[in-house]
């Protein structure tokens, strides 16, 4: 239930699964990197965005949750093995408060991860609140 990865040049890195399913909670599950992977997707392209329409990006904070059906990976349902839902909430620092609308218009439009989950069915429900940047 440990697997190692390598991906290009980069240091090696790990997926586990908990204790309950057989693992040894040693490193994140694939499908919490899936997660990571969404939030890092998210982040560089608001970064993108904001900086090709000069939105002023100071402050980007994302937190992401998601469910799934743990009967699904288990064979004990027939259930989608996938995400059910997925949460996120994006705080974002803007020099031009009143684009944040636009912001995530052209994120959630050419994200590449947003749209890999959103296509795949699972529905995503984007909590994208302005924040006073604390700098």
């Amino acid at each position: 239930m440990r697997t190692r990865h390598q991906v290009r040049s980069f240091a090696a890195f790990h997926t586990a699964e908990p204790a309950p399913v057989g693992g040894d909670d040693s490193a994140p599950t694939p499908m919490e990197y899936v997660l990571a992977a969404l939030g890092g997707c998210l982040a560089v392209v608001a970064e993108t965005v904001a900086t090709e329409r000069q939105l002023g990006l100071t402050a980007l904070d994302i937190d992401i949750q998601a469910t799934m059906d743990t009967r699904g990976f288990r064979g004990t349902a027939e259930v989608s093995p996938h995400f059910r839902e997925v949460v996120v909430r994006a705080r974002f620092g803007l020099a031009v408060p009143d684009a944040l609308g636009e912001l995530q218009r052209g994120v959630e439009r050419r994200c590449p991860a947003f749209n890999l989950v959103k296509d795949a069915g699972v529905p995503v429900t984007l909590d994208w609140t302005l924040v006073q940047d604390a700098s």
